[in-house]
């Protein structure tokens, strides 16, 4: 329950920082986020845990197990890594 109360503020402050963004890649990018995690919360007060389906292995190498709202929040996080990057803060040309 702990973990579910967690993910959800999160998931809340971020849909709170979505409405008040006016770039379109950064709201993509929240988005991507946001449905993820709540994904994961609907998995966890579902089921009682998140149900990790994807497992792929090559050669003598497994990687971890891990679902759809994973990779969701990993892209918007991928996303919001690269946007920083490439659009460098105002306060920064200072």
């Amino acid at each position: 329950m702990v973990l579910t109360g967690l993910t959800s503020l999160v998931a809340l402050a971020l849909f709170i920082w979505l409405l008040r963004v006016t770039d379109r890649f950064m709201a993509f990018a929240l988005g991507f986020i946001i449905g993820g995690a709540i994904g994961n919360i609907i998995d966890r007060v579902r089921l009682g845990a998140v149900t990790d389906f994807l497992d792929f292995h090559w050669r003598a190498y497994h990687w971890p197990a891990f679902n759809l709202a994973d990779s969701a929040i990993f892209i918007g996080v991928v996303i919001l890594v690269l946007i920083s990057i490439v659009r460098p803060s105002s306060k920064e040309k200072d």
